[in-house]
This record gives C-alpha cells, sequence and structure tokens, in this order.
C-alpha cells in the first residue's frame, strides 16, 4: 500500500486511535481479502489489543463513512469489510463464492473493460467502482497430471 495506516486515518480526518490504527492493520494484512467483524475482533484479540465487540462494530461503521473500507456480504448473509484500494484498480475484477464467501481476484484489464461495457449497454455507469461477480460456487480446478496414463495390454 502506498501510505500508512496513519496517513490514511488523518487524510479521511479522522484521529488516530489504537482501535482504528489495529482494525486497519489487521485488514491490511488479509489484503486483498475481506474479514467479518466478528474475525475482526478475534484477530485484533490474538494481536493483543483489548476491544470490545462493540468498539469494533463502532470503529468499522466510522472506517466505512470515512471511505476507506469497502463492504461485501458472504454466501451465509454476513458482512465481510476489507480495505478499500486506493483509487480503483482498473485491472481487477472479484469472483465471490456465495455459498462460502471466500473471494478470487482476476487481475484482467480486458476482462473488466468487456463487463463495463456490458454494463454500460444496460444502461448502468459502473466506471470508478470495484467490480465483483458474485458465483454460486467457486469450485477449485483439479490438479493436472505430468504422467500420461499408461495403456495396459
Amino acid at each position: 500500500m502506498g501510505t500508512t495506516v496513519l496517513q490514511r486515518l488523518r487524510a479521511a480526518g479522522l484521529q488516530p486511535t489504537v482501535a482504528r490504527i489495529g482494525l486497519l492493520q489487521v485488514l491490511e494484512s488479509a489484503a486483498p481479502g475481506c474479514l467479518s467483524a466478528d474475525d475482526l475482533f478475534q484477530h485484533m484479540l490474538q494481536r493483543g489489543t483489548r476491544v470490545s465487540v462493540g468498539t469494533v462494530y463502532r470503529v468499522v461503521q466510522q472506517l466505512l463513512v470515512a471511505g476507506l473500507l469497502v463492504h461485501e456480504w458472504d454466501g451465509q448473509r454476513r458482512a465481510l469489510y476489507g480495505i478499500k484500494s486506493e483509487g480503483v484498480d482498473a485491472r481487477v475484477v472479484r469472483l465471490v463464492c456465495r455459498r462460502s464467501g471466500r473471494t478470487v481476484t482476476l487481475a484482467d484489464p480486458e476482462l473488466r473493460a468487456r463487463l463495463l461495457a456490458a454494463a454500460a449497454a444496460q444502461g448502468q455507469d459502473l466506471r470508478g467502482q470495484a467490480l465483483s461477480v458474485v458465483v454460486d460456487s467457486l469450485v477449485p480446478m483439479p490438479a493436472r497430471t505430468t504422467q500420461r496414463p499408461r495403456l495396459v495390454a
């Protein structure tokens, strides 16, 4: 990330507090993935930062309002939060699994351009926004074997 946590907070007009700094650091370490508020709370405790669940929810809301976080939903309709990138990455499209909430980032500027064009054809202006495609299930492809099958005579 180009700027530090303190610079991001100050640029957003927020006072750097232990809770704000800690949450942003936890989310940066999870990037480009997203975490739920409960996961954030657990990570904060593991780091040794003593906060309440209420503080986590309050700080997450403050960071959302300040434009420092993105908000997504997983397959169980749980809210997930992640670091908002500095400017929208013009190459990235994110696949989000409806069932598991797992995300896969596709760095493909041509795919992004085609999706923006398709949205524009339907009267939607998505320029400057993060693009996420929600799918029913993300299933890993089977690993390819390098050995050829043996013929049995």
